[in-house]
């Protein structure tokens, strides 16, 4: 009798925690098929912080005014179709996708501490040129007092060191200074504006999806050449930079998208440096025992066995790590944008060449780099094969531009 009533027991507490997770499952599975419910239950959180540190004067910026105001002209709150780490939520504003985000935290304290005690902050002078010394260190960049005015283009009083620390969170992001110093190219989402360390940036309508197993028996190759052909278009405009070019250590190809003028750029600059930058990133003398430890993400170090440390530049590029992962992809789950076309054998060679080059076609001093001659070569036979396959489809497309010249 008291063994049956255990069991009984037993049974029924099994019966409730798997009713529970099951019930859990269905209002996350819910939350993620509906992107207003899913803000309101895992976002909203986030705007009401933004705005109750506005109305303490915590927080300063046009955004503020604009999300936080009795007369907000934004409407249609959602999570974000795709990358959830960096995207907060999503808005609209006079039929324009908002894309807002929050600036990574950082230990880089702004005060110092006098013989009282006391934390001492800079004026807002001084913030300035402690902010263009960062952009000249971090970037390359020099700008003269006036853009760098311009770029601070919050009103921050002389006494508020709590508007001051938000703001120098945002010059601290990478993903922010990259959209803000290269607006201009509209390689990266355009910055619209900010509020304390958040900040919206234009929404991207991403062209392909996260590629699956399904890509196997979908009809849409010739798509996919076609933007396989604009992400090389992009790396040659990252290449051609000034000061001098940008490196990408991350890339997706659902992080491609274009906004209002058509022209693709990537969503997240999260791991994009300028080159001397991250050459010194990766040749810093960090401990290592093989060449994986010297490696940060996609961008490939060296470590030098005698001294057992990462005393190299960088040594692939982006043309390598576009081949390696979004021509080939990672595997049958992990298709690239060539996986399951029906390739010459000249184009197959120049892929494999491209993710492993000869010395012959490596850029001097980076062995897994492969140099722009062989680019331009890969280039040109994928746009062939763009042009063939387009006539076997029957499709009028319309030639871009002529193939690049230079081999």
């Amino acid at each position: 009798m008291l063994t049956a009533l255990r069991r009984k027991i037993r049974f029924g507490m099994q019966r409730t925690v798997l009713i529970a997770v099951l019930l859990a499952v269905g209002i996350f599975s819910y939350a993620f098929l509906n992107l207003k419910f899913c803000f309101k239950l895992m976002s909203h959180r986030s705007l009401n912080l933004m705005c109750q540190k506005f109305e303490k004067h915590e927080y300063s910026g046009a955004l503020c005014e604009e999300l936080c105001g009795s007369q907000s002209s934004f409407d249609n709150f959602q999570c974000p179709l795709n990358d959830m780490k960096t995207i907060l939520f999503t808005a609209e504003k006079n039929g324009d996708m908002y894309a807002v985000k929050l600036a990574r935290h950082n230990d880089d304290e702004l005060s110092w501490t006098n013989s009282k005690g006391e934390s001492i902050y800079p004026k807002l002078e001084e913030f300035h040129e402690i902010v263009k010394l960062h952009i000249i260190l971090a970037y390359n960049v020099t700008l003269d007092d006036n853009m760098i005015r311009a770029l601070v283009n919050q009103e921050i009083s002389d006494d508020n060191s709590q508007q001051m620390v938000s703001f120098w969170r945002l010059f601290k992001d990478n993903n922010y200074m990259m959209g803000k110093l290269f607006d201009e190219e509209s390689i990266f989402p355009a910055v619209l504006g900010s509020c304390g360390p958040y900040y919206a940036t234009e929404g991207l309508q991403i062209v392909q999806s996260n590629p699956s197993i399904m890509q196997y028996l979908a009809s849409n190759r010739l798509q996919r050449l076609k933007h396989a052909l604009n992400i090389m278009e992009y790396i040659f405009r990252l290449d051609e930079m000034k000061p001098e070019p940008l490196k990408m250590c991350k890339m997706q190809v659902n992080r491609f998208g274009t906004a209002s003028e058509r022209r693709l750029k990537y969503q997240s600059a999260e791991h994009v440096y300028v080159e001397s930058q991250l050459d010194k990133r990766l040749s810093r003398g960090v401990k290592c025992h093989a060449h994986q430890d010297c490696h940060f993400h996609s961008c490939r170090g060296l470590c030098d066995e005698e001294k057992q440390s990462c005393t190299h530049v960088q040594q692939n590029n982006n043309f390598q790590i576009f081949c390696e992962h979004i021509l080939l992809g990672g595997g049958t789950f992990q298709p690239g944008l060539l996986s399951g076309a029906r390739l010459s054998k000249a184009l197959q060679k120049l892929v494999t060449m491209c993710v492993q080059p000869p010395k012959e076609h490596q850029v001097p001093g980076r062995q897994w780099a492969p140099n722009m001659q062989l680019a331009l070569r890969l280039y040109n036979e994928l746009k062939q094969l763009h042009q063939a396959a387009a006539t076997s489809a029957g499709s009028d497309i319309p030639d871009e531009g002529q193939a690049r010249r230079g081999v």
